[in-house]
């Protein structure tokens, strides 16, 4: 018993130590949190940006984008044109997107549910581009059909372009973020990563991940490396580490802000997490220890970075498996023990403690119910404050005077990554498959219409 007892405790400091790492890089995104962000310098030239958007029966928004994106663009309109795929549509997705001016829609079919996601109709848009107007264009900036770009947006990637960046990313906001708790809280999320963790690793001379809200990427990379070649479920983060396996790093732009339509209920938000966390651990085993062998021979903590962002998928997989049935099965052996039912008699822990019936009641009572108290005081308190101080400083790309009004997107953030957690794992351990989230309709959208 002894041994077994000893073994498990074993696991659990293994377990606790692989979990704080987490919080490491929190702290230092409260630390430097007020690094002003980077700023490209104006262009002089305004290269040709080809817009593209794979879509997946988004009839209801995808007009809004493309008219927003062609009418609210502070770049030249002869300078950038909008291409659309219809992929796997229902709908009319295809003639929406047509009617609203896209210059050119293409649409696929594909019977394999395997090749049922973004990643897909991405390719196939890049290789249309490329073959029916070669030479034409510099840029690609691909956007989600629920996205609405700052007027700025193509003109600061322009800026970063010219400036030598082949791969960026901006500043994610959301379209509805008051529109109530679920949609403010996964709004923070997006938020503290922007404002915070990517603007650090940008003045750092770091890496961040892509997201598929905005990326720009050149034309000459893609055509460098035969297409895009990034086909997994989390797209957008397979191009980064693919691009970090090859020496090119992802950029942040700050001043190019992109407003996503975020999920308002609690059932959208499962349903894109697990979704996430599916691929995500899915590329962390297929190309995260590759990662990590080419960030240790070439010294590159970019990519050491991202293999540590990776890690935590299957690490918090395992904190939430093993947490609570360590700690359940802990309580109930030293309740028994302490209260008539000695079953840990001559058991020490790993410190020689001997566990007496006073001592099974000393490491509940005053032991181990103020550790977790400390380590979820310490979450909560780590993650609202991150909120706060994101939202603060980003009073410009949330066009807010203040923070009024952001309650539930700070104070809910911490029992939000539980939650987030929780999904993470179902989705690692199931096979979530596509599902249709709700549209908010956006004041872009009405003014359009």
């Amino acid at each position: 018993m002894e041994l077994f007892y000893q073994f498990l405790e074993g696991l659990n400091y293994v377990a606790i130590v692989l979990a704080s790492l987490g919080l490491i890089p929190q702290l230092i995104f409260i630390i430097f949190g007020g690094i002003k962000p980077r700023l490209f310098a104006k262009a002089k030239k305004q290269h040709k940006i080809a817009v593209i958007i794979p879509a997946h029966n988004e009839a209801d928004v995808i007009g809004g984008t493309v008219k927003a994106l062609l009418e609210g663009q502070t770049y030249p309109k002869d300078r950038f044109d909008v291409f659309v795929c219809a992929d796997n549509c229902a709908d009319k997705t295809f003639e929406k997107a047509k009617q609203a001016g896209a210059k050119k829609v293409i649409s696929r079919f594909d019977a394999d549910p395997k090749k049922r996601m973004a990643s897909y109709p991405t390719k196939a848009l890049m290789d249309m581009v490329m073959a029916d107007y070669p030479g034409e264009y510099e840029i690609f900036i691909r956007f989600d059909a629920d996205n609405r770009p700052d007027s700025h947006y193509l003109e600061k990637m322009n800026d970063a372009f010219e400036e030598g960046v082949e791969v960026a990313r901006g500043y994610e906001a959301a379209i509805n973020p008051k529109q109530n708790r679920w949609a403010q809280v996964s709004a923070s999320y997006y938020i503290r990563d922007s404002r915070l963790a990517c603007n650090f690793r940008e003045r750092v001379g770091g890496s961040s991940m892509l997201t598929g809200a905005g990326l720009m990427v050149s034309v000459a990379l893609i055509d460098r490396i035969g297409g895009w070649d990034a086909m997994g479920g989390s797209e957008d983060a397979e191009f980064t580490v693919n691009r970090l396996l090859e020496g090119t790093k992802v950029h942040y732009v700050a001043e190019a802000v992109v407003y996503e339509d975020q999920p308002s209920t609690w059932k959208d938000n499962y349903h894109r997490i697990t979704r996430m966390g599916h691929s995500l651990h899915a590329l962390f085993w297929k190309k995260g220890w590759k990662l990590f062998w080419h960030g240790i021979t070439h010294f590159s903590l970019s990519d050491l970075d991202l293999f540590y962002q990776l890690f935590f998928i299957p690490i918090g997989v395992i904190a939430c498996l093993w947490f609570p049935l360590y700690y359940i099965f802990y309580v109930i052996l030293h309740l028994l023990n302490g209260f008539g039912y000695p079953i840990l008699e001559g058991v020490h822990d790993l410190e020689g403690t001997l566990f007496t019936p006073e001592a099974s009641k000393t490491a509940i009572f005053s032991s181990l119910l103020p550790m977790i108290g400390y380590v979820l005081g310490s979450m909560y308190a780590a993650y609202s404050f991150q909120s706060y101080l994101s939202i603060r400083l980003s009073r410009g790309p949330l066009k807010e005077s203040g923070e009024k009004g952001w309650a539930a997107g700070i104070f809910l953030s911490a029992p939000y990554m539980v939650l987030y957690d929780i999904a993470i794992t179902i989705g690692v351990l199931s096979k979530p498959g596509w599902k249709e989230i709700k549209r908010n309709v956006s004041p872009c959208e009405e003014s359009n219409e």
